[in-house]
């Protein structure tokens, strides 16, 4: 390894190696682009050879929030004199010039994690990205449902369209898995609507199931929790695999709430996705 290397955003230590390090240039001035991470380091030191790993993965996890730069104290002893190194390793954060943090030691990936988290959420303003005004053009970013993180998106384009009633009608399909009531709420007032009705019950089914507790030593009731732990991770195929094999155990248990959350679930996903295409002949099946 070279005496100093220095990793840009969303870089890799092997193909970055400075064949001149110049300190301004490297950390003070790239400082004022984003923050810069600097690791005194020796190769003769064992814990050095333990931390470095974690930060060039940290790093890389980041993907351009911050630069890296890794000084050998051995052969850069001035600039470790002049930040008054005593022992290594010894890290420290620069931001607009100044050190704004450091810390010394092997610390655990958890620990720097939790470090540059503290750091980087006063230093760096995240980008805000623009939302669509057309919902089509919102909804075509949509990848499934239900989805937290697209959520929020909708809520907001709610927010900023309050008239939209199209968007609310998307929102509240995945809001029901995360605050049923307040889904069903903001469509009560269209119930008497056929179109409206039918989405009605299906957030009635979401909302029971996201409820459900299960009854000890009951085989279907341990499948449909399942099923609803795995739809709330994003798996929608797990989730539909255990609400099948739960209607071939008991279709009526509860009500049939494994075929409602189901066909409830056919309907939010549509005729042509491909958990529909995949799984309605056999959840059909199981049913009958």
């Amino acid at each position: 390894m070279r005496a100093a290397v220095v990793l840009r955003a969303q870089q890799k230590l092997s193909g970055n190696m400075q064949e001149t390090f110049d300190f301004k240039r490297d950390v003070v001035d790239q400082s004022f682009i984003r923050p810069v991470l600097i690791d005194f380091w020796a190769e003769w030191c064992g814990p050095c050879k333990m931390l470095g790993p974690v930060l060039e993965q940290l790093h890389s996890e980041d993907q351009g929030k911050w630069d890296l730069v890794k000084i050998d104290t051995e052969e850069y002893p001035d600039i470790a004199s002049y930040f008054h190194i005593q022992s290594i390793p010894n890290c420290k954060l620069v931001f607009e010039g100044k050190i704004v943090d450091e810390f010394s030691g092997a610390l655990s990936k958890a620990s720097v994690r939790q470090w540059l988290d503290k750091n980087l959420s006063a230093l760096i303003v995240e980008e805000v990205t623009a939302e669509p005004d057309d919902l089509d053009e919102l909804l075509a970013e949509q990848k499934s449902i239900p989805d937290s993180t697209f959520m929020e998106r909708l809520r907001s384009f709610v927010e900023a369209h309050p008239e939209n009633q199209n968007a609310i009608l998307s929102l509240v399909r995945h809001e029901v898995f995360f605050k049923p009531e307040l889904a069903l709420s903001r469509i009560e007032q269209g119930v008497e609507k056929k179109e409206i009705q039918e989405l009605y019950e299906d957030l009635q089914a979401i909302r029971d199931w996201i409820g459900f507790e299960p009854e000890q030593e009951s085989a279907s009731g341990e499948l449909i929790a399942r099923a609803r732990k795995y739809i709330l991770q994003g798996d929608g195929q797990s989730a539909m695999d255990h609400l099948i094999e739960s209607l071939h155990k008991d279709s009526n248990y509860r009500e049939g709430l494994a075929r409602r959350a189901g066909i409830a679930l056919f309907h939010f996903w549509g005729p042509k996705h491909p958990l529909t295409l995949e799984n309605r002949k056999l959840f059909d099946m199981a049913i009958w």
